[in-house]
């Protein structure tokens, strides 16, 4: 079986970062995984927005939920995945970018997970404070917050939020979704 499969099946969202910035190469290698993802048409609708100045990580941070500011705060890599739906147009009603985005941030999230990185991307967060507070244009679509950095100590979150990162992670087994031949129909 193939190694990628452990990094799949081993990586999580934990919350525990590290106090340490990451290197530019890790940034780098992070956003080259994320532009390598399939994309329908080779249409790439994604941008990348690093808040990297303390204004600008005081946008993202007053955009988070209060749940994710019970961690969050501490990333020392915080960015704004971006969709520009415009790109990738609409079909049969579907909002076809969002397919687009979401390979890409599996991407990011794995190789992240395999340099040792506790990835974490995040729908927790005020829209509108994210597209007022960096500018966006009408034409660009927040889809998710993604906070980054090397893996921290699960001891040092609050118990609330320690608990989630130490919760066993499941799935549900493969029955439990597939059909065959017809919807609810039995995959064996």
């Amino acid at each position: 079986m193939s190694k990628l499969i452990d990094a799949i099946r081993d990586r999580r969202s934990d919350r525990h970062f590290a106090n340490k910035p990451l290197e530019a190469d890790v940034v780098e290698a992070l956003l080259d995984a994320f532009r390598w993802a399939p994309s329908s048409n080779n249409r790439q609708p994604w941008r990348v927005l690093i808040a990297s100045s303390t204004q600008a990580q005081g946008i993202f941070d007053d955009a988070l939920s209060a749940g994710n500011k019970q961690w969050a705060l501490v990333a020392p890599l915080k960015m704004v995945i971006i969709g520009v739906p415009e790109e990738q147009p609409e079909k049969n009603g579907l909002q076809n970018f969002m397919l687009d985005m979401g390979f890409a941030m599996e991407n990011m999230m794995v190789q992240g997970y395999a340099m040792g990185l506790t990835m974490h991307a995040m729908a927790g967060f005020d829209y509108d404070k994210i597209c007022k507070g960096f500018a966006l244009p009408a034409s660009a679509k927040p889809v998710a917050l993604m906070a980054a950095g090397y893996r921290g100590r699960v001891e040092d979150l609050i118990e609330e939020v320690r608990a989630k990162d130490v919760k066993v992670r499941t799935r549900k087994a493969i029955a439990e979704f597939t059909y065959r031949d017809a919807y609810g129909a039995a995959f064996k």
